[in-house]
């Protein structure tokens, strides 16, 4: 009868660790909040937590880099406002050489208004953020034009890069390639040609030519359609950014909870397991106790 005294005891540890175990491992999730806080926790859904951090912080990110881009846009989209403005003042001026004679006097002032506007697109064409020359396309860190009296279009082209950057959503679909200043400003081919179309009415002032000065008017209009065709475009690409970044927080949202089922904790549940946890473990101690207090003409009996 001896060696079942020895199993019994054997069987009664066997029990308590495994309780003491279940008490370790629950204590731990708890404090850390954590149902799975290594790979042993559960090897199972290892590869799912895994897959879902990977696809949060790419949503992450996606909002990071939509959110500079959606500064950019609204910059740029200010900046040509701000260039259709100019436009329409420079087609008043034109506007101005056929309504009256006028003097060499208002000729001069009408020449050093139109020279206003054109220092202003200028100023335009070489808009920044955060230190980037957003109109500049690849050479970013490059001023895109600076005005020129010797150039035909009375401006000269510094940056003369293209623009291969590709604005991408968090699954990598295309939204946006930013325009360039020469795509803005300097449209080749005459037509739409913003700094030649400006560049023709100060002349024609500074020769007091008011019929040629009158004469720009159709291609100060093309120049002026054209930005408003631009600026078109960046109100398309805000809506997109928009959207992407909408749809990217969404993702995270999504993602957070997955992953919170996946790897997170049931913390209330885990409070009532270490309740019955413990009173497993003093119902196993009690009832041990009581076994040490027989004697082997107890077990002989």
């Amino acid at each position: 009868m001896l060696p079942s005294v020895n199993a019994s005891s054997e069987q009664f540890l066997t029990d308590l660790d495994r309780i003491q175990s279940a008490i370790d491992t629950t204590q731990r999730q708890v404090s850390s909040g954590l149902r799975v806080g290594k790979a042993s926790d559960d090897p199972s859904a290892l590869s799912s937590i895994l897959g879902t951090q990977s696809e949060i912080a790419l949503n992450k990110q996606a909002q990071t880099n939509l959110n500079q881009v959606k500064t950019e846009l609204q910059v740029g989209d200010s900046a040509l406002q701000q260039a259709v403005k100019l436009m329409d003042q420079a087609i008043t001026l034109a506007a101005q050489a056929g309504s009256t004679l006028g003097s060499d006097t208002q000729n001069a002032v009408l020449a050093s208004q139109v020279q206003g506007v054109q220092e202003a697109l200028v100023g335009l064409s070489n808009t920044s953020v955060n230190g980037r020359y957003i109109f500049s396309g690849d050479s970013a860190r490059q001023a895109a034009y600076a005005l020129d009296a010797t150039e035909p279009s009375g401006v000269r082209q510094v940056s003369t890069a293209s623009s291969t950057r590709v604005i991408t959503d968090a699954n990598g679909n295309p939204l946006w390639t930013p325009q360039t200043a020469r795509e803005i400003f300097d449209a080749q081919g005459g037509t739409g040609n913003v700094f030649t179309a400006i560049d023709d009415l100060l002349t024609a002032f500074q020769k007091n030519d008011r019929s040629a000065a009158l004469a720009t008017m159709d291609s100060l209009k093309a120049a002026a359609d054209h930005v408003n065709q631009q600026l078109g475009l960046y109100g398309i690409a805000e809506t997109r950014v928009d959207d992407a970044t909408t749809a990217a927080a969404k993702s995270v949202t999504t993602g957070t909870q997955s992953l919170s089922s996946l790897r997170d904790a049931d913390t209330a549940g885990d409070a009532v397991e270490l309740t019955q946890l413990g009173i497993q473990q003093q119902a196993a101690l009690s009832a041990r106790a009581k076994m040490s207090q027989s004697n082997l003409f107890d077990f002989l009996a």
